[in-house]
C-alpha cells in the first residue's frame, strides 16, 4: 500500500522504516508467492500492475477494517505498532472470551498469553481487559476491535484467494438454519460444476449462533428464514422466496382431509412447539390465543426432525413452513389460510462485504435455484 500511494519504493520505504533493498526484496518474496506480478516498476516510479490493484484493494479493505477497530477501542496508536502475534492473541481472547480460555485455545502458557495481551494494549494505549470472576475478559472496544481484526483477516484471505496463481482455495462458508428447505439447497451446489478452486461449507445452527459467526467474518452468509428487519446493523438480507407457516399434521390426519377445521377442532389436538424467542413460537402463540382454550403441549422442540417424526406418528399438530411440508412425506397441510406476517427465505450477509468471484458463483446458483423452483411450484399450484 505504500508504494503504490507514493509511487516510489524509496519513498515507500522511508515512511515504513526500512531500507530500499528490504523493500524490494520483501515485494520480490509475495510475489513469488502468489505467483503474480503486483508492481510494475519503471524510470517514472512503481505503479500496481492489474493483480497488484486488485489486491490492493483488498488490503486498503483490510486496513479500513483495522482502523474501525482502533476506533471502536478509541486508540490512536499506528496500526505500525501491530504484530501478527499481538493480533492472532487478541483475536483468540474475544472468541474464547478469556486469558485462561484462549491461552489453552493457542497451546500457551497463561504468563505468555497475558504478557502478549498487555504489550497490545501499551502499544494501543487503552484497556482493552478487565477482571472478571473468569479471570481477565475483553471490554465491549476490545471485543469489537477482536471483531474487526477478524474481518481484516477475512479480505486478506480473500484478496490471496482472488490472485488466481497463488494456488490459494476461494471458501464459501454458508451458515445453514435448522428449517431450510434443502432442495434449493442442493440444487444450487448442483449446478455450480466443477470448480477446483472453490470450496463451499455448510454450517448448521442456531440463528443467534451463525449471526455472530457471520459478523466475525467466519462465515460469508447465512440461508434460511429472514427476521425482517434485519437483526443487526451490519447486515443486510435479501428475499429468495416465500415460504410461509402452515398448520401442519399426518396426511392421514382426520383436520387434513376434510373442510376448513373450527377453532374448537384445532384446541382439541395436541400441539408440538418450539421453544420461546423463535419467530415460529411467536406465530404459533398467536394461533392459539384464537382458540377457545389452550391445546395441550404434547412436545417442545426446536428440531424441525423430531417434530416431522412425531407428527408422523401421532395426531398432534405443529406449524411448519409450506415449503417444509412439502418436502416431507407423509405430511400436510391443513386447508387453512397461512398465518402470520410474510415470511421467506433469502440470505443475509455483512453489508460490507464484497465477495470475490467464486463467492458470487454460489450467490448466483442459490438465486437461479430458488427462483426456478418458486416458479415451478407456483405453476404447479
Amino acid at each position: 500500500m505504500a508504494v503504490a500511494e507514493g509511487a516510489s519504493l524509496g519513498a515507500a520505504a522511508r515512511r515504513l522504516g526500512l531500507s530500499q533493498p528490504a523493500l524490494s526484496q520483501a515485494i520480490d518474496r509475495l510475489e513469488a508467492a502468489v505467483g503474480q506480478t503486483l508492481l510494475r516498476r519503471g524510470p517514472r516510479g512503481s505503479f500496481p500492475a492489474e493483480p497488484g490493484a486488485r489486491f490492493l484493494a483488498r488490503c486498503r479493505r483490510m486496513m479500513g477494517q483495522v482502523q474501525a477497530g482502533l476506533a471502536a477501542c478509541r486508540s490512536t496508536a499506528r496500526t505500525g505498532l501491530l504484530t501478527d502475534t499481538a493480533i492472532e492473541t487478541h483475536r483468540a481472547i474475544v472468541r474464547a472470551g478469556s486469558f485462561s480460555a484462549a491461552a489453552r485455545l493457542r497451546g500457551v502458557s497463561l504468563p505468555t498469553l497475558a504478557r502478549t495481551a498487555r504489550g497490545l494494549e501499551a502499544a494501543l494505549g487503552v484497556p482493552l481487559y478487565r477482571r472478571a470472576a473468569d479471570g481477565m475478559v475483553p471490554l465491549p472496544g476490545g471485543v469489537e476491535l477482536g471483531r474487526r481484526f477478524a474481518l481484516a483477516a477475512a479480505e486478506l484471505e480473500q484478496g490471496l484467494a482472488e490472485l488466481a496463481a497463488s494456488g490459494r482455495v476461494e471458501w464459501f462458508r454458508l451458515g445453514t438454519l435448522p428449517m431450510l428447505p434443502q432442495d434449493e439447497l442442493a440444487a444450487a451446489i448442483a449446478t455450480l460444476g466443477p470448480m477446483p478452486a472453490l470450496r463451499v461449507t455448510l454450517r448448521d445452527g442456531t440463528h443467534a449462533a451463525l449471526l455472530d459467526q457471520l459478523r466475525h467474518g467466519a462465515l460469508d452468509a447465512i440461508l434460511g428464514a429472514l427476521r425482517n428487519p434485519a437483526p443487526a446493523e451490519e447486515v443486510e438480507e435479501q428475499v429468495l422466496a416465500p415460504d410461509p407457516f402452515v398448520i401442519a399434521a399426518a396426511a392421514t390426519h382426520p383436520l387434513a382431509r376434510g373442510e376448513v377445521p373450527s377453532p374448537a377442532a384445532l384446541a382439541a389436538q395436541d400441539w408440538v412447539l418450539p421453544e420461546p424467542g423463535l419467530p415460529r413460537r411467536a406465530t404459533a402463540e398467536a394461533i392459539l390465543a384464537t382458540l377457545p382454550q389452550r391445546p395441550r403441549l404434547a412436545m417442545e422442540t426446536n428440531s424441525p426432525h423430531a417434530t416431522i417424526a412425531l407428527l408422523r406418528r401421532t395426531r398432534a399438530l405443529a406449524l411448519l413452513s409450506r415449503r417444509q411440508i412439502a418436502a416431507a412425506p407423509g405430511l400436510a397441510a391443513l386447508p387453512v389460510a397461512p398465518f402470520g406476517p410474510p415470511r421467506a427465505i433469502g440470505l443475509t450477509t455483512r453489508r460490507d462485504w464484497l465477495p470475490t468471484p467464486g463467492q458470487r458463483a454460489v450467490l448466483d446458483a442459490l438465486r437461479q435455484a430458488f427462483a426456478a423452483l418458486s416458479s415451478a411450484g407456483e405453476d404447479s399450484a
